[in-house]
């Protein structure tokens, strides 16, 4: 019994002493690359939502146009309006969804900033204590054991599972949201372009077959990016945090 509580105090020790040492060096590859997705998914949901942002403008001076016309072309007017009443009400909710995505991402990136250096540095002081107890008062450790379990659950699934996440967002996700963005940029250069040509209801006659067939590309290019984000930003997250709390649950349930 001695001698296995010695090897056990050993061990610990020895995993308590290397994770001190990463700590003091910074050493956390995982973390790293999990910073760099965190990073670049916020560029790209700031990217997105500028354009969004910026075909609402367009889309809001167009509006502009239809009122300083009327009532010249008040049927014109009303035909405008239905057609761009949608798409108006869309980019606020796509905007919004975006805005929503930012926020996720940020605090995703503030608590592996702040989490993973003091959870390292718990999960060392912890296996030292239990090794240190262990080896030599042959004391019983099993609560601290579980709590060292449960600290390295906390430490490195959160980044291992951003890393998971990377993945789908490179092979998956990246790609398509890269096609919708460079679309919908196309789109609101239309739409910007449209509302700076209007100067008469002839104006806005000869344009509404090309703004109507911009707003049925762009809303289906937005509904498109909306479920790419929500995936990203709303459905990951919730399965990392269920998965997070099976295991969380399972490691404090251990018999050690």
């Amino acid at each position: 019994m001695r001698l296995k509580n010695k090897a056990l105090g050993l061990l610990l020790t020895s995993v308590g002493v290397v994770f001190l040492i990463s700590y003091l060096l910074k050493f956390e590859p995982l973390n790293d690359r999990a910073q760099i997705y965190l990073d670049k998914g916020i560029k790209t949901t700031l990217a997105s939502y500028l354009i969004v942002r910026g075909i609402n403008a367009g889309v809001s001076v167009v509006k502009g146009s239809e009122v300083l016309l009327s009532p010249a072309g008040v049927g014109l007017s009303l035909a405008l309006g239905e057609v761009l009443d949608p798409l108006d009400d869309i980019t606020e909710r796509v905007s919004a969804l975006l805005l929503l995505s930012f926020i996720s991402l940020g605090m995703q990136k503030l608590l592996l900033e702040l989490l993973s250096g003091l959870l390292l540095l718990l999960a060392g002081i912890l296996a030292l204590l239990s090794g240190i107890l262990v080896m030599v008062m042959g004391l019983k450790t099993s609560l601290l054991i579980r709590l060292l379990i449960l600290t390295l659950v906390l430490r490195f699934l959160f980044p291992a599972i951003v890393f998971a996440n990377d993945l789908v967002y490179e092979e998956f996700l990246k790609p398509r949201i890269e096609v919708v963005n460079f679309q919908l940029s196309n789109i609101k250069g239309e739409i910007s372009s449209m509302a700076s040509s209007i100067r008469s209801t002839q104006d806005l006659k000869n344009t509404m077959a090309t703004i109507k067939t911009s707003v049925d590309v762009a809303f289906d290019h937005l509904l498109a990016l909306a479920l790419y984000f929500a995936f990203q930003t709303v459905i990951l997250p919730v399965i990392n945090l269920w998965l997070t709390l099976k295991l969380s649950l399972g490691a404090l349930r251990l018999r050690v």
